[in-house]
């Protein structure tokens, strides 16, 4: 995810994790698994560094041995103490591990786990819940595509792109009559790295911007912020809803048939946070009904989309297979992020974005 939450600096002093960088003889070995989502320079044998970023990670330490081991061969690895891996979610996709294949990982030798990706609800093992493997995440190297993407979202339903296309098509000389975003409400429920860079592109195109967040903590990009027990109430006032949280036990069906019911007929929803943020059978009613105007979903409970889902014949909903994300930076964002909190692990010191289980981001 995608997520909410400003990174963590935690230092496990007394774990496992620290004690062995000590010995600054041994080799370091470092394993790659798994294709970013959103990356786009994966090749066909599943590897995905290039010759510069390789190099990149190489010269981190002299000690570290570099190995990359593509999602679907990666047997009994030995040795790894450090893994950058993109996968072992509950749903699986290509190029990605699938959770069998990430728990191969879990060796004694293992020591951290830096994940490609800002959610981690499925990435718990017990090794990470005992302290003896630090997991760690990716915030923000989505962020810019996924907020680009937002607001995209938001001009296409505006402008009524989709019709123009339509009426191409079939040779449609008409005028259509289409509105702005100037002077619109969007409800923003995240307000985290992603969340917060909607609202700084919303606040450009001079809209009204609400933000939602646990802490109720004010924010520069956003003309208010409320804690989420107030979302119900301004749910009126949106032209524009985002959700953008990341899922935790808090935000699980954070919107259900009552808070689509408080929304205007007008109101277009945008969900690249978690599908299970929503009940997905109250929003398809609604978006059936016209209880609400549309919808750009790219994340769904149930993930490849099951063909049988009323979403897809919706013609009020713009269906995203949970790759708003897309970018050509990707892996350089990734390579850049990695390096700097290995150099952190070669000398011992704490590490950045460290993952908590028990709050879930």
């Amino acid at each position: 995810m995608r997520g909410d939450g400003e990174p963590q600096i935690v230092a496990h002093l007394h774990s496992p994790c620290y004690d062995a960088r000590m010995d600054t003889s041994r080799t370091l070995r470092v394993a790659v698994s798994g294709v970013p989502r959103g990356c786009q320079s994966a090749r066909p044998d599943g590897h995905w560094l290039s010759p510069a970023q390789r190099a990149q990670i190489e010269a981190v330490s002299a000690r570290i041995e570099l190995i990359e081991i593509p999602a679907d061969r990666v047997g009994a690895p030995a040795g790894v103490e450090v893994l950058l891996a993109e996968g072992g979610n509950r749903t699986h996709y290509p190029g990605e591990l699938d959770w069998d294949d990430y728990l191969r990982f879990f060796t004694p030798a293992l020591r951290w786990v830096q994940l490609c990706s800002t959610g981690f609800s499925d990435n718990i093992t017990p090794q990470v819940l005992s302290g003896a493997v630090t997991l760690t995440n990716a915030p923000g190297i989505h962020t810019i595509p996924m907020a680009e993407s937002v607001l995209a979202a938001m001009l296409d339903h505006a402008k009524r792109l989709r019709e123009r296309r339509i009426h191409q098509q079939s040779r449609d000389w008409r005028a259509l009559h289409a509105g702005e975003l100037h002077g619109a409400t969007v409800l923003i429920i995240g307000l985290g790295r992603i969340g917060g860079r909607v609202a700084a592109l919303a606040r450009a195109f001079g809209m009204r911007v609400i933000g939602v967040r646990r802490s109720g903590a004010a924010s520069a990009d956003a003309d208010e912020v409320i804690p989420p027990d107030g979302l119900r109430a301004a749910l009126p006032e949106a032209d524009h809803i985002v959700m953008a949280a990341p899922l935790t036990a808090q935000t699980e069906l954070m919107l259900g048939a009552p808070e689509l019911a408080a929304m205007k007929r007008t109101a277009y929803f945008i969900n690249v946070g978690r599908g299970r943020t929503v009940d997905e059978a109250a929003l398809a009613q609604a978006l059936a009904g016209g209880q609400i105007a549309g919808a750009y979903l790219d994340a769904f409970a149930d993930e490849p989309l099951p063909p049988s889902h009323p979403f897809w014949s919706l013609p009020s909903v713009l269906l995203v297979p949970h790759d708003s994300h897309s970018s050509p930076h990707i892996a350089g964002r990734m390579v850049d992020l990695f390096c700097g909190n290995l150099r952190r692990y070669v000398a011992g010191e704490p590490l950045l974005h460290v993952c908590d289980p028990l709050r879930g981001y």
